[in-house]
Parts: C-alpha cells; structure tokens; sequence
C-alpha cells in the first residue's frame, strides 16, 4: 500500500503528526501510516517526566505551549479519551541576582499578553502550595495552575487510538528504517519488513535522526544527549474527598473520571532553576521523578545505540541532595530507581520542522530538547498545514527552519 504520509516513530511527537494529519487525509485515497520499531512509546518518549508548561522566555514556544495544553485539554472533554493530563500547576524558583529577577517579570508580562495564567507568589505562597518548601523569607516564584505533567503511556496510545479511529495506520515492530531517495525525491522508507513507498515521509525520530540522515549525506549540527531521572519514595498524601467536585459542588459528568488522575499527589511540580533541578509526582508509581535542567553537563553520544537505561551513580547522589536541600520531606524517603533517556538538540536551542532543502517530500521534526509533550500538538497541526502547502497557522515555519543550518 502506498502512504500518502509515512511517519517513522511512534512516539509523543510521532502519534501527534498521524492525528493531524489523518484529520485531513481521505483514508481510501490519502493513506497516513504510522511505523514504530519496537512498541508505540517504548522509546525515550516513553521515558519521559512529560511535564507540560507554557511558561516559556520566548514568545512564540509559550504561544504553541499555551495551544497544545488547550489540545490536550479538548481531547478529553470532547472525546472522554484520557490523556493523563495532571493539573498540578507547576511551581518555578529563578535563580538568584537582579538579572535573573529583571528577565522572570519581563517573561511574566508577554505571557500574561498571551492569555497565558501566571502568577508571581511570594515566600508564604509558595510555603501554602508546597509544604515544608525551604525558601527564604525574601524569596519569589512564579506559579502557572495551568501547567503539571502527563502520563507519557497513555498520552501515546490515547493519541494513537484517535488517529486509527479517522484512518490512519498504525504499526509496530518495523524496524532498520532506511530513507529511500531517486532524483532528489523521497520514494518511501525500506524497512525489515519490506518497502513502503510514500509520497511524504516524516522522520519523528528523536534522537535516531541524525544517523537517518546522515545515511543521506545531510550533515546537520544536530548533538544526541543522554538526559536522567533519579526516583524518589513519594511522600504520602491524603487523598481530598472533594477532588473530583466541580465549582457547584456536584461531580462533572462530561465523561467518566479516570481513578489514575484522581489519585492525590505530594506537591505540584517544581522547577528549580537556581539548583537546577525539577521535580513532579508519579502517584500512580508511588514515586518522586528528579531530573536535571539544562544541557551544560549532559554527556554528548554518537548515537543511542547500545546505552545504558538507568542514570549513573553520581547523578543519583546529586540528585537526592538537590531534592532534600529544597524538599527536606524527601530525607527519610527510600530511593525507588532510575532511568535514562536520550534527546536531539540544536545549537540554538529551537527544534527543525520543515522540509529536508535537497530532498523533496522528506520532513524532519527533531531537536527539542525534551519539549516534545510540550509542543507535539502544535507541531502536528503545524507540520501537516506545511505538508498540504496552507497557510501555517500553529507557528511560523521560519522559526524552525532546517535552512538556518544550510
């Protein structure tokens, strides 16, 4: 069968372009496939602390982040799909000096420009929205209700199940994807299971992009980083009788309540930017995920292949430190593991979505820096009116050009 547009891998950024663009496509005469090597997910996707935020320093990345929370949102509401979207808020501590004070309250004002809610709060706030928080008397934060986490599983598959329910193919297990290309044109992807000719091919393949490229002669400044988590025992909460009650007291009857999104959590997230560190709740696991913010000290790889998928020791040891010196709820609390993933990055920090310049009809999305969850949506949307040549209306195609790099 011939795709009309063949997307390689199946995870959070992947599933988002088969939903949008199966949304589009007539499914008898526009065929949109899906292939994933292993299981939709099972890749760093499938790692992910997936926390969602539109808190953003640059306008147009708050912008898509704001659109696609509201995606999620709909997707819920208006299909009674869960997507394990956690409101926790999220909670973020800037660094210390003026500077860094002087850059929050100018991010303040464009995001309160674009409808996004977000709120200074003082020490005895932020004491109120995470108990037992060390902070100094004279401290400030910033506090988006809006923003908290996902179930990366359930976003995934959600997703997935809603592009198959509008035509689209989904299939695992196809593996060794390999671009083919004559005259200047893609053809379609050879795989382990045979050829699948394509007249668009998409390549939301992570941290794989680089060597699928390079295959093609594409040198792009594209760097493979291993990112991780440590796990910490979550402290234990009382769920609220009240939780699943709406503003009039009764419960919402738009769809049934999923019990995994009622289950109570310790504290919203926090993003601590002064010691460089996140924290969000995985109430379904019992656990607390820890990771790093920034890329300064990230270990730069050739490619994934054959890494390990559990963090070191030493950052596991930083890890709990930086936790317990914030949250000293977490001093007594048992380690309960880890993980390790791998992301593409840019040098300028901004992912590429377009069109490959020497290769017509191959698409690239790849080098967000762990924002997939974030932007996925809006990079769906986006990415399919450019496919289809509309007007691109979810963000501006030269923001994430390829052709910066050329």
């Amino acid at each position: 069968m011939k795709a009309k547009i063949l997307i390689v891998g199946g995870g959070g950024m992947g599933v988002s372009i088969a939903l949008h663009a199966a949304t589009r496509c007539d499914p008898l005469n526009e065929p949109v496939m899906l292939i994933e090597k292993s299981s939709l997910g099972a890749g760093s996707s499938g790692r992910s602390g997936a926390i969602v935020h539109a808190a953003y320093s640059d306008r147009v990345l708050a912008g898509m982040a704001r659109d696609s929370l509201k995606q999620y949102t709909h997707i819920t509401t208006h299909t009674g799909r869960s997507v394990g979207y956690r409101k926790t808020g999220v909670l973020f501590l800037p660094g210390p000096g003026d500077e860094e004070k002087a850059s929050y309250q100018a991010d303040l004002k464009m995001q309160r420009a674009l409808g996004i809610i977000a709120n200074e709060v003082n020490a005895d706030e932020m004491r109120g929205l995470v108990s037992g928080i060390e902070v100094a008397d004279d401290a400030v934060g910033i506090w988006q209700p809006e923003g908290g986490f996902l179930d990366p599983g359930r976003t995934i598959n959600t997703i997935a199940k809603l592009a198959r329910a509008r035509g689209a193919t989904t299939r695992s297990g196809v593996a060794e994807p390999h671009v083919i290309v004559k005259n200047g044109r893609v053809t379609g992807v050879e795989t382990d299971k045979g050829f699948i000719e394509a007249d668009h091919v998409v390549l939301a393949t992570g941290a794989w992009t680089r060597v699928l490229l390079g295959e093609l002669g594409v040198e792009w400044p594209l760097q493979v980083l291993r990112t991780e988590e440590h796990f910490l025992e979550m402290p234990s909460v009382e769920a609220n009788e009240d939780d699943d009650l709406d503003d009039a007291g009764g419960h919402e009857t738009r769809f049934l309540p999923d019990p995994l999104e009622s289950l109570p959590v310790a504290h919203p997230v926090l993003i601590d930017r002064g010691n460089c560190f996140y924290i969000r709740c995985d109430p379904q696991q019992g656990r607390s995920r820890v990771g790093r913010i920034g890329f300064k000290n990230l270990p730069e790889l050739d490619t994934p292949l054959g890494r390990s998928e559990v963090a070191t020791k030493e950052f596991s040891e930083w890890a709990r430190e930086a936790v317990v010196q914030r949250l000293p709820a977490y001093r007594d609390l048992s380690d309960l593991g880890s993980n390790a993933a791998h992301i593409s990055v840019t040098p300028d920090g901004r992912g590429i979505v377009g069109e490959v310049p020497s290769v017509k009809g191959l698409w690239i999305v790849t080098g967000f820096s762990g924002l997939d969850y974030t932007l996925a949506p809006s990079i769906g949307e986006g990415l399919v009116q450019m496919i289809e040549g509309r007007p691109v209306a979810a963000f501006k195609p030269e923001f994430f050009s390829p052709e910066r790099f050329d």
